[in-house]
Formats: C-alpha cells, sequence, structure tokens
C-alpha cells in the first residue's frame, strides 16, 4: 500500500507544511517541546518507521491497551489530532529520530 511504503516521507512532508503554514502567522513559533517518557519515545519512534500498532506492542511486549495508553499520553502532551499528527510533531520537535 503507498501509505505504508512511504510512510516516513510522509510524515517528512507534513512538517514541512506545518513549517510553511507557521510562516503566514509572523511572530508565532512552535510550542515548547514537551518531555516524552522513554515508551512513549519507543512507541513513537517504531510507529514513525511503519510498524503497525500490534507489531509495535510486540516488539515493547506489551498489550495493546496498555500502548494506545502510551500513544494517547503523547498525542495530549504533543497538542496533536490524532497518532499521525503526533509523530510528525514528535519528529519535528526532535523528541524522536527516524
Amino acid at each position: 500500500m503507498f501509505t505504508e511504503r512511504n510512510r516516513r516521507e510522509l510524515i517528512l512532508i507534513a512538517h514541512m507544511f506545518n513549517e510553511k503554514a507557521l510562516e503566514f502567522e509572523p511572530g508565532r513559533s512552535p510550542d515548547p517541546a514537551p518531555s516524552l517518557s522513554p515508551r512513549e519515545v519507543d512507541a513513537m519512534t517504531l510507529l514513525a518507521v511503519g510498524y503497525s500498532r500490534a507489531q509495535v506492542a510486540d516488539t515493547l511486549s506489551i498489550s495493546e491497551h496498555t500502548l494506545r495508553t502510551y500513544i494517547e499520553s503523547a498525542r495530549l502532551k504533543l497538542g496533536a489530532m490524532n497518532t499521525t499528527h503526533a509523530v510528525a510533531r514528535a519528529v519535528n520537535r526532535g523528541l524522536i529520530v527516524v
């Protein structure tokens, strides 16, 4: 599937769009980067490189319910609307490296 093959590039494109959108609001800078827990970083990183939620949970040896808790916590800390938006913000802010 296109999105699975190109996930990393799509996240980077979303980041570039966000940067350009900020140019339309002079004087506005990105919010300071919140700190994510080590497990939130692990989960977001694996999602960013294309793992499915089941694969992430298996890799981290946690349940999918626990994974959802980490993702939701990271999403709220990042002020993101969904998981993809959270991953893009985490990459943008240097909280995860893909």
